[in-house]
């Protein structure tokens, strides 16, 4: 069930969300060194370089979303060897986290992390997931967003405590990812035979209009399956 939940969740944080914030990544940081420091000779040739080696950057992650947006169904067990093109896109990726713009090199360690865990390297994509969460430079939003990927990888097998300690920092009607994170706590629930909570929770986010429309018809049908009255 949580496998299928996952499947789900993936397509609705797609590539599309994550080619609009390397945009937005692209030039917002740059765009203020520049106003800042135009009229210095000696400093346009710095920001011009810089320019260039942020839009590179974007230009390489995109290609390799490109390269790595048609991944496999995770294996239950063992691994799934590489296309060619993956692989390709893949090292694309983890070079790009090692050195390129702080926002490109956030954004590509996430992807790759979804690469590993496609290809059944479990370890690795959650330490991917777990470096972008932990890094303090990384934009708040994203970092929110490995956390809550890193828990929903191991809703069936992960430690329930460190997961619903680390999904509660992730509810709450202010938070980007309430729905998904309290979607994550109620699967946690049904796991530990917390009927009764999970359907509370569910029955919630079935009566929400700011969460995800997915979230809503998961949470509905959850609702009735969990009902007690229900046959």
């Amino acid at each position: 069930m949580a496998e299928d939940v996952f499947k789900e969740v993936d397509d609705e944080l797609k590539a599309e969300r994550m080619r609009q914030l390397a945009r937005r990544y692209a030039g917002a940081g740059l765009g203020l060194i520049v106003a800042v420091l135009a009229g210095a000779g000696a400093w346009a040739w710095h920001v011009s370089n810089q320019k260039t080696a942020a839009l590179d950057a974007t230009g390489t992650y995109l290609a390799a979303l490109r390269q790595t947006d048609h991944l496999p169904s995770a294996p239950a067990s063992g691994t799934i060897p590489y296309s060619e093109t993956a692989q390709t896109g893949l090292a694309s990726l983890q070079k790009l986290a090692a050195a390129s713009p702080n926002g490109i090199a956030t954004l590509a360690r996430l992807q790759a992390g979804g690469v590993l865990a496609a290809h059944g390297d479990t370890k690795g994509a959650l330490a991917a997931w777990d470096a972008v969460q932990a890094d303090s430079h990384a934009d708040p939003l994203l970092r929110e967003l490995a956390s809550l990927i890193w828990c929903q990888k191991q809703l069936d097998n992960g430690d329930p405590a460190t997961l619903r300690s680390r999904l509660s920092l992730l509810t709450g009607k202010d938070k980007a990812w309430h729905g998904l994170a309290t979607e994550s706590l109620a699967i946690l629930d049904v796991r530990e035979n917390h009927l009764e909570e999970a359907r509370k929770k569910f029955a919630a986010l079935a009566a929400e209009q700011d969460v995800p429309s997915g979230v809503r018809s998961r949470a509905q049908a959850m609702t009735q399956a969990l009902d007690p009255s229900a046959g």
